[in-house]
């Protein structure tokens, strides 16, 4: 398993990293992203003074609104930059097109691979893949594209299907799958009524998305206990946010999501409302 050397850092060394990323950020939003340089403006910011992520705290939050409002004011290269155009899901209103640079992409497949990595991921695993890699779904991508940089396979089932999860799971015999958990009881209570001993498969871990398996307090909830009580394999949970285009998931502790260091050093299309926000906890 390989993590690049800033991932291992002392925090002071990595602190000091994001700083001076934190300044080259906000000096190119104020250069190339129209909604940034009138919102510095409106709000009196002088960027030169954001000098540490401590600063942040003195800055008000960008919004929803302000994202479905004046979505392409958040661009800063021109159209002909743009290499995958993704979006939101529109569940809080009117969805969010996120346009994603080459660079974007690359920033992607790597928060992913340090995630998978970060769970115990290793070339040597096979990933089978429960959901949608179209309708502009931008997980699904990134998932696909880290497990690659990663050099594991990977598998491309799709949502749902339990009897074509378990054919291929007895076919290919994939160690990892990334799922919703509420799904993963669908395909226990699939195994338990076709006969299938679900802790003799090749499946050892899974990555859950879109729902939570923990409380607060990092142990199982009853979505999580009722996996395990069933199906013998570690639980990775995940947290993530399309419009700031990551992700974090758990490492083997189990005790919340990963901040990746090197993740909010991107070069973007759209800079959203991440790097004005305090990151969190996974649960």
């Amino acid at each position: 398993m390989y993590i690049p050397d800033i991932e291992l850092q002392h925090p002071a060394a990595i602190r000091q990293f994001q700083n001076k990323e934190l300044q080259h950020l906000v000096g190119y939003l104020r250069q190339f992203s129209p909604f940034y340089r009138e919102w510095f403006a409106a709000n009196n910011i002088d960027t030169d003074n954001i000098r540490s992520l401590d600063d942040l705290q003195r800055l008000p939050t960008v919004t929803k609104e302000d994202l479905q409002q004046r979505n392409w004011d958040f661009l800063c290269v021109d159209k002909s930059k743009i290499a995958e155009y993704t979006s939101t899901s529109g569940t809080l209103g009117r969805p969010v097109v996120i346009p994603l640079t080459e660079k974007d992409l690359d920033r992607l497949s790597y928060n992913e691979f340090i995630s998978f990595s970060c769970a115990g991921g290793t070339d040597e695993d096979i990933y089978q893949l429960m959901l949608t890699l179209d309708r502009q779904f931008m997980a699904g991508m990134a998932y696909y594209n880290g497990i690659r940089k990663l050099g594991a396979g990977v598998l491309r089932v799709g949502p749902g299907v339990p009897s074509l999860q378990w054919e291929n799971i007895q076919r290919i015999q994939p160690t990892v799958i990334v799922a919703v958990p509420s799904f993963i009881l669908k395909l226990i209570a699939f195994a338990e009524e076709h006969g299938i001993d679900i802790n003799a498969s090749s499946v050892k871990k899974a990555v859950c998305i879109g729902e939570n398996i923990r409380n607060t307090d990092f142990s199982y909830n009853v979505l999580g206990k009722k996996i395990t009580d069933k199906w013998n394999i570690d639980l990775f949970s995940t947290y993530a946010s399309t419009e700031m285009q990551t992700a974090f998931t758990e490492c083997r502790q189990s005790k919340g999501g990963i901040i990746i260091p090197n993740c909010s050093s991107w070069s973007c299309s759209m800079s959203r409302t991440a790097p004005f926000r305090r990151a969190r906890r996974a649960r």
